[in-house]
């Protein structure tokens, strides 16, 4: 059963309040800043990491989109 909007808006009210990891919560203020339309302006770590994943797929270390996922659900089940 889909939640509600604003049974969505409690669970995340409800979990942020509760929460003492400052990694989810930087993560979530970040999401917030994003939806207001500001340019995000991305860190050098960040950019470094976007470079080098498009030197990879330039050298063909890639994979198909649902190859990405299957693992992603493998790693998640551990």
């Amino acid at each position: 059963m889909d939640m509600t909007v604003v049974e969505l808006k409690e669970k995340i009210i409800a979990k942020i309040s509760t929460t003492d990891n400052e990694e989810l919560l930087e993560h979530i203020s970040d999401l917030i800043d994003f939806e207001s339309n500001e340019i995000y302006e991305m860190s050098p770590d960040e950019i470094e990491a976007v470079k080098d994943g498009i030197r990879q797929i330039e050298s063909g270390q890639s994979m198909p989109h649902e190859e990405v996922k299957r693992r992603i659900d493998e790693w998640l089940k551990k």
